[in-house]
């Protein structure tokens, strides 16, 4: 449980860089962060920890945290939805191809492989064009990967022996699923970017907090039961996590 969130400006290598810090009863002594795709550091630290602990911790990991900020920036810059583009779906390379025209309404079907997206408006410039191709393309992938998680859930929750109360797709910068207390389970629509085991593997993981609340070694056993290669999944999870984004 989140307990409060701070934010502000932290100078690193000479460059003012944008933080913030969630606070959590839950976290004990680790602090940890990540880079979100805005450049901001997120800091995940336990509720009493010092501001100045962790100004001396980002300080130390200087010139790893510039080195992912500018790889965050370069991924966003590389997104581009214009014909000939190539994206991914369920860990598939999908082929973009563009078409413009009064002629029948805008639309998006994918087809052996191949993203067919047909925008009505004609003479669009090349900016505005590419923000109604990635609105087409997020509105079919978003249904598919509501249909797909929903299978996937029901699948693995039989497997597992577990039941969950309900379903949402959420839209998070990098948190790939979650599991309330009332075992409500949330999934990022972007994980259906990802290959299928990898999808099935955040699945899987957060319907095992059904059982077990925590990181506890029962959690990771009950989940080893049912999928015995977990921690290569989760492993190539990190790997390609940086390029589900669009």
């Amino acid at each position: 449980m989140i307990s409060s969130i701070e934010s502000g400006l932290i100078t690193l290598n000479g460059e003012q860089v944008p933080f913030s810090i969630s606070r959590s009863k839950r976290r004990k002594r680790t602090i940890a962060f990540r880079i979100e795709c805005d450049g901001t550091i997120r800091v995940l630290a336990p509720y009493s920890s010092p501001i100045g602990r962790i100004e001396k911790i980002l300080h130390y990991r200087a010139s790893w945290i510039m080195r992912e900020r500018t790889a965050r920036k370069k991924e966003i810059g590389k997104t581009e939805f214009k014909d000939g583009a190539s994206f991914s779906y369920l860990g598939y390379p999908c082929v973009l191809r563009v078409t413009e025209g009064a002629a029948a309404p805008s639309s998006c079907r994918l087809s052996s492989r191949v993203m067919h997206v047909h925008i009505a408006e004609e003479g669009l410039s090349p900016d505005s064009l590419w923000q109604e191709v990635r609105l087409e393309i997020l509105i079919w992938i978003k249904k598919r990967a509501r249909t797909k998680m929903q299978k996937r859930l029901d699948f693995w929750a039989k497997k597992l022996d577990v039941k969950y109360k309900k379903f949402s797709v959420t839209n998070p910068e990098r948190r790939w699923g979650s599991c309330s207390r009332d075992n409500a389970i949330r999934l990022n629509w972007r994980l259906i970017m990802a290959p299928l085991p990898i999808l099935d593997y955040v699945v899987a993981h957060e319907l095992s907090h059904i059982r077990h609340k925590n990181h506890s070694a029962g959690f990771w056993n009950f989940l080893a039961q049912a999928m015995p290669d977990y921690k290569a999944r989760r492993k190539t999870l990190r790997n390609v996590e940086r390029g589900l984004v669009i």
